[in-house]
């Protein structure tokens, strides 16, 4: 927060919002940010070639707007992560928010983040997991994703990197960032999820402040990019058993070796590289799978799968899966 003759000064805050063939849910999204707390200072929206009528929304909410609102048309399709870059990259705020097309923000989702921020450069909420109506399915991200009070805590104390290396848990939509991180965050690359990305540089360089409360209602419907449905256990293993293990580590390697060479140089960048040998070990594990049972108990022994993997769910992963 920065701060003029001993008083705080209230950041700019700036609202990142992708949008493409959204008119079925965008008006309560953009309802949502009229009724904050704390409104933004400005919208930013790229469309990725709407030809739904979210275009006719938008301007038609722009010129009713209290605060300015820009729309940019992308000449041509950019997809989801590198359309988040550019609204990213034309925010003017000293806080980015970013925000999905079909959510509903609760009314102080803006003022509880901007809050969390004044001691971390990445905050971040709960969602609420809810279906097109809006109605709950009765869990939230958190507890979709894992994210228990052990990690909570972790990430609190400044940790935040050690649990980002073991999973993702951070959902875009529920996110605000310093725009300091700027910089270091763009250009995306085109192999990681705008989000992940965005949390695995902020937790590698600064402080990321997990807000438990449930800010976004997180909606899920069948045009999901990304959905928050649960999985049956049944349907975990089925997917598991049919992962082609070798394209899953090439590409999960190639993943995390461009965030160390972003990050090179830096104190977490060592970290960064073990999580890599570890992803190489277990890529590199031989096709019988009796003779893989050796190098997986020494990966096991040298804490490998507790640090940088799901642990049990991963060993059986590698034991199981061709």
């Amino acid at each position: 927060m920065a701060h003029c003759r001993g008083k705080a000064v209230s950041p700019r805050l700036s609202v990142a919002l992708c949008s493409f063939e959204g008119a079925q849910f965008l008006q309560q999204q953009l309802d949502s940010l009229l009724i904050q707390t704390r409104v933004p200072d400005e919208l930013v929206v790229c469309d990725d070639g709407s030809t739904d009528g979210t275009v006719e929304i938008l301007e038609e909410f722009a010129r009713l707007s209290p605060f300015p609102v820009r729309i940019v048309r992308n000449p041509q399709r950019l997809g989801v992560a590198k359309n988040f870059e550019l609204a990213i990259s034309l925010c003017t705020g000293d806080v980015i928010a970013l925000a999905d097309q079909d959510d509903v923000w609760h009314l102080a989702k803006l003022e509880r983040l901007a809050r969390a921020l004044s001691e971390a450069d990445l905050a971040f909420s709960d969602a609420e997991v809810v279906g097109e109506a809006l109605k709950p399915l009765g869990y939230t991200m958190w507890q979709r994703v894992g994210f228990d009070e052990e990690e909570q805590a972790r990430m609190s104390a400044g940790d935040a990197l050690g649990v980002l290396l073991k999973h993702g848990v951070i959902t875009g939509a529920a996110t605000a960032f310093r725009v300091g991180l700027r910089p270091l965050l763009l250009p995306i690359p085109s192999n990681w999820p705008h989000d992940a990305w965005i949390a695995a540089v902020a937790a590698s360089t600064g402080k990321l402040a997990p807000v438990k409360e449930t800010l976004v209602q997180y909606r899920q419907h069948q045009a999901n990019m990304v959905g928050g449905m649960k999985k049956s256990l049944l349907r975990q293993i089925i997917e598991a058993l049919e992962v082609d293990r070798a394209n899953y580590y090439c590409e999960e390697i190639l993943r995390w070796q461009a965030l160390r060479d972003r990050l090179s140089g830096t104190p977490d960048c060592s970290r960064l590289e073990a999580k890599l040998a570890h992803l190489k070990r277990r890529a590199g594990l031989p096709a019988n799978r009796l003779f893989r049972l050796h190098p997986i108990a020494a990966e096991m022994a040298r804490g490998g799968y507790a640090r940088y993997a799901r642990n049990w769910g991963s060993i059986a992963l590698d034991l199981l899966v061709r």
